[in-house]
């Protein structure tokens, strides 16, 4: 329904605004070399995230771990789920139990894990919000319309990272749990899993983020660095996509408006922020002075390679993945 709603008002937009129309001309002459390293980006998003995983798996020393190639499938069908089953994120950590309990990891450890993740990657987010803002602050102090939204940002990810701090609770995390597992859609998209994880696995122990992370503090410190690269990769997909349309612009902007587009879109309203993140995006590059055909023109390829292509490829992973689960049980992982 929504990829429908899609469709039909990008193609409204491109046939009554002719500045777009002209915009989209452009792209005939655009050299592939820069689509295929959008792409490239965009695969590198993945790469990081799977590294992320693996650095964080290594902490529990279990005798058999999923292996990379695994883990950046995993990613793409996470993100799958986080895209078409708005929930902040929680569709796509539940997949990621599931999937972890197949390779013997017991739920407890598995949220405790993604409990993690998320933790350095809002303490990441909070490093580049505010350099961000000092910049604006100091060095850009034009772009008024940026400042508001960074603040926000601030304080948007400071309350997640209190949130995920207090989630170790286990009475919380199973209320959290057994709520989003019993969501008719999450529920329907999960019948088929036939391995299920024991009710008691989250009741034994309560999960301690903290405690964790500081325990392995040069683990924490890659994952904190490689949650930067994930940005930076999504950054240079958009910076890339400019250049090809012939249009060179400031890195700094390309991260700012990627940075402020993620503060606005936060909240799940509707699936991967339909609609909402292209007009953020569109509007935050023409507050920064590109030509408004130009950024509507690049947001809408740049969500192309980041929102709807993954889709097919996350459908068709995932259900390789329930057709495969009695060969990733029972082979090593890579």
């Amino acid at each position: 329904m929504f990829f429908i709603l899609f469709v039909l008002l990008f193609g409204l937009a491109v046939y009554y605004f002719s500045e777009i129309k002209n915009e989209f001309r452009l792209l005939e002459r655009v050299n592939p070399y820069w689509l295929i390293a959008a792409l490239c980006g965009q695969f590198m998003t993945y790469f990081f995230t799977a590294l992320i995983y693996q650095l964080l798996l290594k902490a529990y020393r279990l005798p058999r771990l999923p292996g990379r190639w695994d883990l950046l499938k995993a990613s793409i069908i996470s993100l799958f789920f986080n895209q078409t089953v708005p929930s902040a994120g929680i569709s796509g950590n539940t997949f990621l139990v599931n999937f972890l309990a197949r390779f013997n990891l017991s739920r407890t450890p598995a949220i405790s894990l993604i409990l993690e993740e998320l933790l350095i990657f809002y303490s990441a987010m909070e490093a580049i919000i505010i350099s961000l803002l000092i910049a604006c602050m100091f060095v850009y102090r034009s772009f008024y319309s940026f400042k508001g939204v960074l603040t926000a940002g601030i304080l948007i990810y400071l309350a997640f990272s209190l949130v995920v701090s207090f989630a170790g609770r286990k009475n919380m995390l199973t209320r959290l749990y057994d709520k989003v597992s019993k969501a008719r859609l999450v529920k329907k998209l999960f019948k088929s899993i036939n391995k299920k994880m024991s009710e008691s696995d989250i009741l034994k122990n309560e999960v301690l983020v903290w405690p964790l992370i500081k325990s392995n503090i040069p683990m924490a410190i890659r994952v904190f660095f490689l949650q930067l690269a994930v940005v930076a990769a999504d950054g240079f997909t958009l910076y890339v996509l400019f250049l090809g349309i012939g249009h060179p612009i400031s890195p700094f902007i390309v991260l700012l408006t990627l940075i402020c587009t993620k503060v606005i879109s936060i909240l799940p309203f509707l699936p991967g922020s339909l609609v909402l993140y292209e007009s953020s995006m569109s509007f935050f590059f023409a507050s920064a002075g590109v030509p408004a055909g130009t950024a509507i023109v690049v947001t809408l390829v740049y969500r192309f390679l980041s929102f709807w292509f993954p889709m097919p490829v996350g459908t068709f992973l995932y259900r390789q993945w329930l057709k495969n689960a009695p060969s990733e049980i029972n082979h090593p992982a890579c």
